[in-house]
């Protein structure tokens, strides 16, 4: 039956007009001719979808000798932040820095700015290695910044030493306790935990307090919480406050020098007991005071403070 009608619209079709018929043809050829491409396609590239798959394996390849140079170069930085932190500021005596605020800009990028390369097969690959890039440009600002200060100190390395706090800013024959550690603690008065950015150090009303290294008197008045205090600009980052003070000998501006008394221990502003508070700052933050008295101190004389630390703690 099926065949029947075929022979009769084939018949039909021979009676058509010559144009019809050659019009005909040409829709069954583009058909055909369509047909053939879809199925040639979908088992063989074309030239241009060749080209296209060349340079992505390519482009590919690229991002992954990227990373590895990036690798490669983080590890040289690293090699280096190590010299500098372990070997050359160590011979220096002076702390190791640490990231700069401006360098946050650069820690934690929103997830934003790598939107742009979503959406394709490689955007994992593109992605990682732009934050790579972006970690060692970081690292690469801080090295600068470390090794400049680094190179600064050396060539003072004479005017530094000079400056530097290295020394207790009270007669230990005087010293009763170290009252109170840098760190967390309980607040005595206020009973609430929070950072205590120095150290106590209990002793008579009257005892002299020294200038702990060469500086320039940066304030010498009344502050809440830590009563009359003196606050030292050394140079080279380094910065040291004396709190509680019962007398103040120096006005801001005055030049001192290491061991020069400023002040006399007393009990004023927040306090429970006469004592000296005793802060080191570098670039603007607190750092462990203790570090810097075990410049002068014999193994016996630490291992005897370091009694004196353990006991005031448990007491704590």
């Amino acid at each position: 039956m099926g065949i029947n009608r075929l022979v009769t619209l084939i018949d039909s079709i021979k009676r058509w007009p010559r144009g019809y018929r050659m019009a005909l043809r040409m829709v069954v050829a583009l058909v055909i001719a369509v047909v053939t491409n879809l199925i040639i396609s979908s088992y063989t590239d074309t030239p241009k979808m060749a080209k296209i798959r060349r340079d992505n394996h390519r482009l590919e390849r690229e991002y992954v000798i990227l990373q590895e140079k990036i690798a490669a170069s983080e590890q040289i930085l690293e090699d280096i932040k190590h010299r500098d932190h372990y070997v050359y500021r160590p011979l220096l005596g002076v702390d190791t820095i640490g990231d700069p605020d401006i360098l946050r800009v650069y820690s934690d990028y929103k997830d934003e700015k790598y939107a742009q390369y979503q959406g394709n097969d490689y955007s994992t690959l593109i992605e990682e290695s732009w934050r790579s890039l972006d970690r060692l440009t970081r690292a690469i600002y801080y090295a600068s910044i470390s090794l400049d200060d680094t190179q600064e100190m050396a060539t003072h390395k004479e005017e530094f030493s000079t400056v530097i706090p290295a020394i207790w800013p009270i007669d230990r024959t005087k010293l009763r306790s170290v009252s109170s550690l840098y760190g967390m603690r309980k607040h005595p008065r206020y009973g609430t935990w929070r950072k205590h950015e120095g150290v106590d150090l209990a002793a008579p009303k009257g005892t002299p307090v020294y200038a702990t290294g060469n500086a320039v008197v940066k304030q010498a008045r009344w502050r809440t919480g830590y009563g009359n205090l003196v606050e030292l600009n050394h140079g080279f980052g380094y910065k040291t406050r004396y709190g509680h003070l019962s007398k103040m000998y120096v006005k801001e501006g005055d030049s001192v020098t290491r061991g020069q008394v400023i002040g006399e221990v007393g009990n004023t502003g927040v306090s429970e007991g006469s004592h000296l508070h005793y802060e080191v700052r570098f670039r603007d933050n607190t750092v462990n005071p203790i570090h810097y008295f075990n410049k002068e101190m014999s193994p016996e004389s630490y291992i005897e403070l370091m009694n004196q630390i353990e006991a005031s703690t448990a007491k704590n």
